[in-house]
């Protein structure tokens, strides 16, 4: 399968209350619906959200089609998670640092010697840990991928390091990372995250497809955006779902029966191409539990929000791989937030755990409009899709027996 990819407040009383500011009595089902159901031009094909705890599921609920006119959505349908995938991406990483392969703390010239020693990271080259965290020094090219048979060594060329290790959100980093893993342990990258992170867990789920059965793959849902010709697949379209293939990225005169391991580590899509569904997504997220040290900040936006591109404050703190949402400004109000969105090709999702609720959440629409969605007035990393995804999560926990004796926040955050 041969294509081109990219990825591109206080706490209060806990109740019933949970969306007395913004939807009062509205349920969860009530909620996704109102994405699914909306106006042409501003709707989803499919929306759905699973909170958990202690590995169980407390509540869940799906609407629409995973592909349209076909079947129905279901929390249970894999689809490409875009950027929650760096999740696994990170856990592969730590795993192979606890077992002594690797040292998140050592340059990526460690394993890749021929990256230039020209960017503002030093002689050794960014640490895997600031590559994980978006502060090697780098930025994204116009592509930061390559297809097979082609060698990493090819993005050397273009234009990606910036003046300093400032924050600055970066996929390729991901790829340098995944290759650097692979050159570590001699395996694909596809494959060290299956055996180490995913399999363990119990997931069905894969990057690119690879590892998930074919039973499943055969429940899968397309991405879309709603273009005047109607619903468009972005990615993942019938003929993908019914195959057997891993969805590369591969010249017409390659085999990825010849790939090396080191070689290219961002055939893989190690910053995007998880395909997982919103179980799997909320169960990767309840994995960062037992892995606090990843959401330990390694930047934090400064008091004169200089020191980063945080995109007006839809970053303000980023660990090893994971996106942390303080309790001040969280998505959720009140709550500490470790995991990671999902944009792209007309995906908006995320998956996060709670500390201060210890439970985990995932959320997702599988489609947006062609002109992509206004930012929410609540929360900088919301929009007008993924506020009422958040509002959902909140109505589903405050309606469960699990929130009982917790603190739930009555309010949404006051943040522009």
């Amino acid at each position: 399968m041969r294509f081109r990819r990219r990825d591109l407040l206080l706490t209060l009383p806990m109740g019933g209350l949970a969306l007395a500011a913004c939807r009062r009595g509205s349920t969860a089902r009530d909620l996704l619906e109102s994405l699914t159901n909306a106006p042409t031009g501003a709707r989803a094909p499919a929306a759905g959200i699973v909170v958990m705890k202690d590995n169980l599921v407390i509540a869940s609920d799906a609407v629409g089609e995973a592909v349209v006119g076909e079947r129905a959505f279901t929390t249970r349908s894999p689809f490409r998670a875009a950027s929650i995938s760096k999740l696994a991406t990170a856990l592969t990483a730590e795993k192979l640092h606890n077992d002594g392969v690797i040292d998140l703390d050592d340059g990526i010239r460690t394993w890749l010697p021929d990256f230039p020693t020209s960017g503002p990271a030093g002689e050794d080259g960014p640490s895997l840990r600031a590559l994980l965290s978006h502060t090697g020094g780098l930025r994204d090219p116009a592509e930061y991928w390559v297809a097979h048979p082609g060698t990493i060594d090819a993005i050397y060329s273009r234009s990606i390091f910036r003046s300093d290790t400032a924050f600055e959100y970066c996929n390729l980093g991901y790829g340098f990372v995944a290759t650097a893993l692979e050159a570590a342990t001699q395996r694909r990258f596809d494959r060290l995250a299956a055996d180490y992170v995913l399999k363990p867990m119990g997931l069905d789920s894969g990057f690119n497809w690879v590892g998930v059965s074919l039973e499943k793959r055969r429940t899968g849902a397309s991405l879309y955006r709603e273009t005047e010709r109607g619903w468009e697949v972005q990615t993942d379209d019938r003929s993908t779902l019914r195959g057997t293939d891993p969805a590369v990225l591969i010249d017409y005169d390659g085999d990825l029966s010849t790939y090396q391991p080191g070689q290219n580590g961002t055939l893989f899509s190690p910053q995007g191409g998880l395909r997982a569904s919103l179980v799997d997504l909320a169960t990767l997220a309840a994995r960062l539990k037992y892995a606090p040290g990843l959401a330990s900040p390694v930047w934090s936006l400064n008091d004169n929000q200089s020191n980063g591109v945080h995109d007006d404050r839809y970053f303000t703190q980023f660990g090893t791989g994971v996106h942390v949402h303080p309790a001040e400004e969280s998505l959720w109000p009140g709550q500490t937030l470790w995991g990671h969105h999902g944009e792209a090709y007309g995906l908006y999702a995320g998956a996060w755990y709670t500390p201060g609720l210890d439970l985990s959440f995932a959320y997702a629409v599988t489609g947006t409009p062609e002109t992509p969605p206004a930012r929410s007035a609540r929360h900088p990393a919301l929009n007008t899709f993924t506020e009422t995804l958040m509002d959902a999560v909140i109505a589903a926990y405050a309606a469960s027996p699990a929130s009982n004796n917790s603190p739930v926040a009555s309010t949404p955050p006051n943040k522009a």
